[in-house]
Parts: structure tokens; C-alpha cells; sequence
């Protein structure tokens, strides 16, 4: 039995708050909790499919002074202190939706140089990846200009790795699921996210050094 119960549309409507204060309580109150069930509820099937521990990480925005988060999450990564040098998987919340998503963000200096050898050896294999919703590559981890990876070419896929190379870039694939979705509200939807990144782990078990896969 999961902790997570769902999001209410108040939750999708706390983005539109416009003081930094105000969304800032608002997320650390509202949001923040149910992110740390959907956690708990999580992590231990995704140390089950993974064959590794895997910790949960809730955002904490701590470095925020004056612009509001956009969207908030908790990432779920093999390292107990921290998810951000790390391949991940991220369950998070913006305006418009619900996403889920695998990314290795510009720190990642651990595990994105795998994912690049990955990407190059793969090619547009890579992307041979199945959910009944959309999946998307993303230019960044904050779902800025969503592709559907089906429609990736090889133009595309060369594209995508000299995207990833540069340094100041990361990896993010995903999908969303709107917030009209009436799954988003319910406690099933912690079985919809983690079928999702079942669909995705092909490309966390290709950035991750192998012997971090055999503890």
C-alpha cells in the first residue's frame, strides 16, 4: 500500500503563485511531502529492478533567492548523499503536468561520459524505447523543447550526442502526464511512474560504470 494518495489541481496551481515567499512555502508545505512519499514508495522497487540500492532525494531549492521554481521533484539515484553527479530518475511537478524522467544533468562528470560512449555505440537504438505515452528528449532537465524520441533520425541522433558533449549540457528523457490526467490524482499513479521508468532503465543501466550494477 503506497503513503502517496495523488495531486490535487490546487498543487498544479501553486506554480501560479507569483511571490517568491509565498510558492516557496507553498512547495516546501505542499509539495515537498508528497514528493518524499512518492520516495519512499519508489525506491525500493527501483532497487528491486536496478539490482542496486537506490536513495531518494527530495528538492530542496536551498540555493533559491529570488526566481520560484517552475517545477519540483525527488530523483532517485545508486548514492545515499546526492543524486546530481549521478545518472537519475526524477517524479516531479510542474503547471502543467506530471513528468518522469532519466537524466544526467552537466555535473553528471561520473556517469556522462558512459551515456556518451552509450549514445555513440547505440546510435538510434538508444532510443528504441516503448510507454503507451510519448517519450521525449529534452534540451534540458527541465523539459524545454520536447522531441518524440520515434522521430529521431540519424541527423538527429548526431545532433543529440554533440548537444550532450558540450559541457554545460545534460541528458533528459521523459514523459508527461497532464495534469487532466486523472491518474495524476490517484496512488496508482506511483505504479504508472515506475512502469514508465522500467521503460527508460535502458538507458541508466547504459551510463552506469559497471561496478556500480554488481553490488
Amino acid at each position: 500500500m503506497y503513503q502517496f494518495t495523488g495531486f490535487t489541481q490546487d498543487d498544479f496551481n501553486i506554480f501560479l503563485i507569483p511571490e517568491f515567499h509565498d510558492r516557496m512555502s507553498a512547495v516546501r508545505t505542499r509539495i515537498r511531502p508528497k514528493l518524499a512519499m512518492i520516495g519512499d514508495d519508489l525506491a525500493p522497487k527501483l532497487s528491486e529492478l536496478l539490482h542496486h540500492p537506490i536513495y531518494p532525494h527530495t528538492a530542496s531549492h536551498a540555493r533559491r533567492r529570488v526566481n520560484p521554481p517552475d517545477d519540483t521533484w525527488v530523483s532517485f539515484s545508486r548514492n545515499e548523499r546526492g543524486y546530481k553527479r549521478f545518472a537519475h530518475f526524477e517524479v516531479g511537478i510542474t503547471l502543467d503536468y506530471v513528468f518522469v524522467r532519466f537524466v544526467v544533468k552537466r555535473e553528471g562528470e561520473d556517469d556522462k561520459p558512459i551515456l556518451l560512449q552509450y549514445l555513440k555505440s547505440r546510435g538510434q537504438d538508444a532510443f528504441q524505447l516503448s510507454d503507451p505515452s510519448t517519450i521525449y528528449w529534452y534540451k534540458d532537465d527541465h523539459g524545454v523543447d520536447p522531441f518524440p524520441i520515434e522521430h529521431i533520425t540519424s541527423e538527429k541522433m548526431q545532433e543529440i550526442i554533440r548537444h550532450t558533449e558540450v559541457k554545460s549540457h545534460g541528458f533528459t528523457v521523459g514523459v508527461i502526464f497532464e495534469r487532466t490526467n486523472p491518474i495524476v490524482g490517484k496512488a496508482e499513479l506511483i505504479t504508472r511512474a515506475y512502469n514508465a521508468i522500467v521503460h527508460l532503465s535502458p538507458l541508466y543501466l547504459g551510463s552506469v560504470p559497471s561496478e556500480a550494477l554488481s553490488k
